[in-house]
C-alpha cells in the first residue's frame, strides 16, 4: 500500500513539473532571456554580417514566440510540441552561450 502511494506521489510531482516547464510564461521569459544573449553576442561579434544576420533573426524569432506565447492558440498546443519547443529553445540558448564563450577578446592586453 504504502508503494503504491509512494508511486502516486512521484506521479505526481513529475505531472506539476512537467507543467510547470510547459507553462506559457516559461516560454516567455525564456524567450527574453535568449534575446538578452543574442543582443549581448551581436556586441561581442558587431563585424561578421552573418553573424548579425543570424542574431537580427534570433530576435525576430524570439518576439514572435513572445507574442505567441500571450495568445489562447498557445495553450492548445499539445505536450509533446510544447516539449520540443522547450527543447529546441534550451539548443538556442546552449548556442548562443557557446558563441559568447568563444568570442575573440576586445583587446590584445590581459587584465
Amino acid at each position: 500500500m504504502t508503494g503504491w502511494f509512494k508511486n502516486k506521489i512521484a506521479d505526481w510531482k513529475a505531472q506539476r513539473k512537467l507543467t510547470r516547464e510547459i507553462n506559457p510564461r516559461n516560454f516567455k521569459q525564456t524567450a527574453q532571456d535568449i534575446r538578452n544573449l543574442a543582443v549581448l553576442a551581436s556586441q561581442l561579434n558587431p563585424k561578421e554580417q552573418r553573424i548579425r544576420q543570424l542574431i537580427k533573426n534570433i530576435l525576430v524569432e524570439m518576439d514572435r514566440l513572445s507574442d505567441l506565447a500571450d495568445r489562447p492558440e498557445f495553450k492548445q498546443l499539445s505536450t509533446g510540441k510544447r516539449l520540443l519547443l522547450r527543447q529546441g529553445l534550451k539548443e538556442s540558448r546552449d548556442q548562443l552561450l557557446e558563441s559568447i564563450q568563444s568570442a575573440p577578446s576586445p583587446t590584445e592586453t590581459l587584465q
